[in-house]
Formats: structure tokens, sequence, C-alpha cells
């Protein structure tokens, strides 16, 4: 996977990836959107966009209030008694506003949230990760006590010029990258965790994304180093103090039954089991699945992947549950996971603290997290302090700039 693009602070996990180019890709006619009669000049466009987009979107938001009801009234009662759902319940105003009191505003709810920067001339690929870890501090949403980690690697790629020509004679044959981006998602999201198991005992953990994350399931190749994240991952679920939370989910499904619940109130959808089990055989919404192989594998104690992964689905996956919550009135639901035991804290812990974004409805800590951890190290120095190190070491040469930096 390439790292070309230097301003990029995107995961690659498949959960945080837009949808439009797929949901497009069954609408469009492509031969007929390249006829020029269906492109237009700047003044036609501005005359008859606004009216084009407000029918559209007016059309869309009445649906889906149709939608919502339909599901509300019809379906989720429905699901409950086939127990397709495992619960669908509203949250306990004065049990939020208890926690907030005795965990959020008095420090013993922490969140974690990393950012990555990325570099890449001809001859060198770089990366940066920055891990922050926020919580409350004197009773107050606008305090907060920080802490940040860095990390940061230049790889030279030293290509020789027999693999140059090698590359040009194969008419496709690619010159190997180093620091993959998969690679580079997983540290991020490893350290994320970790740095949250760190702080003292009872300590509440907010976590932004799935539990489960692709990067940290996949072992990583060669590497094989899905032992190392899994007992991670269960380091955190055996502590319980936790709730994970996905900005963006890839399961459009689950999204959409959120617009039937009200504000406060959420639905725990399956078990972990069930959610490694879409990993491990592909959940239908791209074809993919796990590439596991049965081969014994050394660093794993001679177990192959698919046991080291079978073992940790049976003993961990039983503990968590995937949801959907709604805070406000005007948020969109959102996806969580938490331990089965803890739902209702750490539920009501999320919406507590998703109560200080207003419509927003996302938890506070975890913004201040990403704010704090990428504005301490910004993509975009990163990018500049690189440009000038090869400036300098160049002579002045754009060699090693990308075209865009250029622009500059």
């Amino acid at each position: 996977m390439s790292l070309a693009d230097e301003h990029a602070n995107i995961s690659d996990d498949p959960a945080e990836q837009p949808d439009v180019e797929t949901i497009l890709n069954d609408d469009i006619d492509f031969d007929a959107v390249v006829r020029l009669n269906h492109w237009q000049s700047p003044s036609e466009y501005y005359q008859t966009v606004p009216e084009r987009t407000q029918a559209v979107v007016s059309s869309v938001v009445a649906s889906d209030e149709r939608l919502r009801d339909e599901l509300r009234y019809e379906y989720l009662p429905r699901l409950l008694e086939e127990e397709t759902l495992l619960a669908w319940k509203r949250a306990d105003a004065d049990y939020i506003n208890l926690l907030r009191q005795k965990f959020l505003l008095a420090g013993k709810v922490v969140a974690a949230d990393a950012t990555i920067s990325r570099y890449e001339t001809l001859s060198l690929v770089g990366a940066q990760i920055a891990i922050s870890r926020v919580g409350y501090h004197q009773r107050s949403p606008n305090q907060y006590a920080s802490n940040l980690m860095y990390w940061g690697q230049e790889v030279p790629k030293q290509p020789t010029a027999k693999e140059v020509v090698d590359a040009l004679r194969s008419r496709g044959k690619k010159l190997k990258e180093k620091l993959p981006s998969l690679v580079l998602d997983a540290l991020s999201k490893y350290m994320e965790r970790r740095v949250l198991l760190e702080v003292p005992e009872g300590t509440f953990k907010f976590i932004q994304g799935p539990m489960f994350p692709h990067a940290m399931l996949s072992g990583l190749g060669y590497r094989h180093a899905m032992m190392t994240c899994l007992d991670l991952i269960a380091q955190l679920i055996d502590d319980g103090n936790y709730a994970t939370i996905v900005s963006k989910d890839s399961h459009r499904d689950l999204e959409l039954l959120g617009i039937a619940l009200d504000a406060g109130e959420y639905l725990i959808v399956r078990d972990g089991v069930e959610v490694l089990n879409a990993y491990l055989y592909g959940d239908g919404a791209d074809g993919s699945k796990a590439n596991y192989t049965s081969q014994p594998v050394e660093k794993y104690g001679g177990k192959s992947q698919l046991q080291v992964f079978g073992d940790f689905q049976k003993q961990y996956g039983p503990k968590v549950v995937q949801g959907i919550l709604r805070a406000h009135p005007m948020s969109r639901p959102y996806v969580f996971y938490c331990n089965r035991d803890r739902v209702d804290e750490a539920v009501h812990l999320l919406l507590a603290d998703a109560a200080h974004t207003g419509p927003r409805g996302f938890p506070l800590l975890l913004d201040l997290a990403d704010q704090y951890c990428s504005g301490a190290f910004k993509a975009s120095e990163y990018t500049s302090r690189m440009n000038a190190e090869f400036a300098r070491a160049a002579g002045g040469s754009g060699l090693y700039q990308s075209e865009r930096t250029t622009r500059d």
C-alpha cells in the first residue's frame, strides 16, 4: 500500500472508510455521464443545483422518517422477540448525572487517540505516530490533564540500479515499499490501548474505533504480530473498564437501524463471537475475509493463525457486546462496544460525556484527545521539516519533494 499521501491522517481500518464510491458504483451509468450534455458550465450549475439538491435532500429526509417509524414501531419489537437484538433500553438520566459527577469530572475516565503522519520521497519513506491520553481535571470539562507519546522513523528505500531496471523490464513489477500503512495502523491502535491500560486501577477508558480493529487482527504477515495484539485486547477485556465508540462504521445496516432510536436510547445487537465470525468469514460488505492459514507458526508456540484466533474468539468473544446508541435528538447514532457485564455503566458514561458536545452527540474526551494529539504533532509540520532537511542536504533541490508540496 502506498504511503504517497504526505498530508494524510486517516485510518486504514475498513470500518472508518467512506462508502460513497461503493454506493455510487451501482447507480452510475458511465457512458451516459461522460456525454457532454450531462456537464454544465458554472453559470448553469449554480442556477440549477440549489433547487435540485433541495429536492433530493428533502425527499431523503422524508424517506428516512418513514424508515425510522417502520423500524421503531414494527421491526424493533419483532427483532427483540426473535432475539435478533439482545436489548433495547433507555438510559437513566439520574445515573448519567451520577457517573458524570463521580467518574468523569473526578478524573476517573480517560480517553486516548493517535495520529499518523506519513512522508515519502523517491528514496525514503517515513512516519510519525503520536498518542495522547486525556482526562478531566478539577471537576470541570474545561480543564483536563494530558499525556503525550511520540514515535517516528524514517527508512531509506535504497533501491539498486538493477532493481530499477528489473522493475522497468517487468512492465509492472513494483519496487518494494517499507513501513506499510497496515503496520502503522496496527501500531497506533495498539499504543492507544496500551497507554490506557497504564492508568490507575478502576479508571474507565474511552477508545475511538472498533473493539477488534482489522489491523490488530490481521497478524501483519511475516511479522506474526497477532498474538501480541490479541493479548493486549484480552487485557482490556479482562480489565472491563472500557467502552469503544466508532465515529464511522462500515456496517450501514447498523447505522440505519440506529436512526430508529430516540435520544438516550441504545440497542445491543450481537456479541463478540458474531463480530469476530464476520471478520473470519466475511460479513458481506465487500466480500473480504481473514486470510489466516493452518500452518504452524513458531512465534505462536507452534499454533497456526486459525488456532490463535479461535482460542481468542472462544475465550473473549462472549465477554464483548456490540451496540448502537444515540445521545442527542439532533445527533447521529454511533456503534459502540463494551463488556457484556458492564453495558449499563459503559453506555451511561458515554452518554454523560457526549452531553458535553450537544447536538454532536460524541464523547468530548475523545474529541480532546484527537485535537491535542493532532495539534501537537501536525502532519504538515512533519512534512515541512522533512522537506527542509532534504532541501538542505540536496543544495536546495526540489527532487525530493512531491509536486503537491512545491505549490505551497
